[in-house]
């Protein structure tokens, strides 16, 4: 076939046609990635966001357990005087009272002042710190029993929680003596008692 026998306008228009198609297809293939691209893109932000919030909800959920689950231990301690401010002003009462009871001959105590208290134990106490004031104590007793007394009372009744380090006996006398008013025995107990506040020193309210 001779070229002078071609159909010119036909050909130019099929060939006009095929290219058109090709940019039209490259166009939907080139949109279509596009398009493909920014809903992946899209679909990552939300799943991202969805996640977050899932993981939020989740965390709320248990610090709502937790929270049930712990808050009337937390109420208990704080009444007792353990979480708070120290009761010393307490311990005081209920020692003096306990020794009266007990007919204790003898007592005297001193007090120092509350520090911070690192237990040998690992303790997570988060945003608390737990404290500790050291009692002196100092007693003429009749018999080893008026020790005990004094402690269950003291378990019973004064507000906080406390630990005997030490104790330490010695007679004050080589003969017995029955006179209520005098004691048989010196002891000296070394007491901790123990306090748990914020670190931040700020007053912790329920």
């Amino acid at each position: 076939m001779k070229r002078e026998d071609l159909d010119w306008p036909v050909l130019t228009g099929a060939l006009v046609t095929l290219l058109v198609s090709i940019v039209v297809s490259g166009l939907l293939i080139g949109g279509s990635y596009y398009f493909q691209k920014q809903m992946l893109l899209e679909f990552t932000r939300n799943n991202a966001q969805f996640q977050a919030i899932s993981q939020r909800y989740l965390a709320v959920d248990e610090e709502e357990k937790l929270i049930r689950k712990f808050y009337p231990r937390f109420i208990e301690l704080y009444n007792n005087g353990v979480i708070g401010k120290e009761q010393r002003l307490n311990w005081l009462e209920i020692l003096r009272d306990s020794g009266e009871k007990i007919r204790v001959p003898g007592l005297s105590y001193e007090i120092k002042s509350q520090e911070v208290y690192a237990p040998q134990f690992s303790a997570q106490l988060g945003r608390y710190q737990l404290f500790n004031s050291r009692m002196a104590l100092n007693m003429q007793l009749l018999h080893e029993g008026d020790l005990l007394s004094l402690f269950s009372m003291l378990d019973s009744r004064a507000a906080g929680t406390y630990s005997v380090s030490e104790c330490r006996f010695s007679r004050a006398s080589t003969a017995i003596d029955l006179n209520p008013r005098k004691g048989n025995i010196m002891t000296k107990c070394d007491l901790n008692w123990f306090t748990i506040k914020l670190a931040d020193g700020k007053d912790i309210k329920v």
